[in-house]
Formats: C-alpha cells, structure tokens, sequence
C-alpha cells in the first residue's frame, strides 16, 4: 500500500495533478481557429495570421476602379506601363491602403484584407463601402 502511494505521488509530481486527475470535459477545450490567407492579401494592420483575431475584408478591384487616379487614367487611356501610368497606379494603391487603415482603426479591426477566411467558415465583415466612402472625400 505504502508503495502504491509513493508511486502515486511520484507520478503527480512528474506529470502535474493529482493521480486521481480526470481530463478537463470537451467544452473547457478552448479551440483556436485558423485564419486563412495569403500574406500579400493584406492591406493594412496585423499580418501574421496567428495573431489575427478580428478581420475584415475589402472587394479590392472596386476599390481600384473607384480612384481618382484609375478613372484618370481610364478616361485619359493612359497607358498603364508609361511612366504617368506607373505614377498614378502607385497613388491609387497608397490611397486605397492609407483608406482602409482610417476604415479599419474606426471600426477596430485587426487588419483588412483582400481576401481572408476562417477554417470555422465565420463570416468576415466587408468594409469595401465604408472604404469607397472615404475614397470619395
């Protein structure tokens, strides 16, 4: 008997609890879910996935058509490769990542995204209007 409890006692010092110890039920299990997408989808905020807890997400084409500098360069029929075209095409991407960022801060986002998922398939705000929005001020 006297071994038994030494055992015991050996085997809860090593391995932490008791010997009597049961597992935790599954509903104490916190399950972490896992974000899923491509590093260069993101715009602005947190890009490592592991620490993402909070996204939203952008339909970054209409963004990008809805820019001064797009439409500029649409209307004028820029040549996209010409030197004003690779300007304006950089201006419109500053402004669209400088507008998400305002978006996201005032609506406390983590980060926001071209395209971003959950492994436990959550919905994932779009802010594409809000963006839009403050692209026309």
């Amino acid at each position: 008997m006297c071994h038994r409890l030494c055992l015991s006692l050996i085997l809860a010092c090593l391995f932490g609890g008791s010997a009597d110890a049961r597992p935790a039920p599954a509903s104490a299990a916190v399950l972490e879910a896992k974000w899923i997408a491509n590093e260069e989808d993101n715009i602005c905020g947190i890009k490592d996935l592991k620490k993402v807890s909070n996204p939203a997400k952008v339909a970054y084409e209409e963004l990008w058509d809805a820019t001064p500098q797009i439409k500029k360069m649409k209307e004028k029929k820029i040549d996209p490769e010409s030197t004003e075209g690779k300007a304006l095409r950089s201006q419109a991407k500053t402004l669209i990542t400088k507008k998400c960022e305002e978006v996201r801060s005032a609506k406390a986002h983590c980060g926001v995204w071209k395209a971003i998922k959950n492994e436990d398939k959550r919905t994932v705000p779009d802010v594409t209007k809000d963006v839009k929005d403050k692209l026309d001020e």
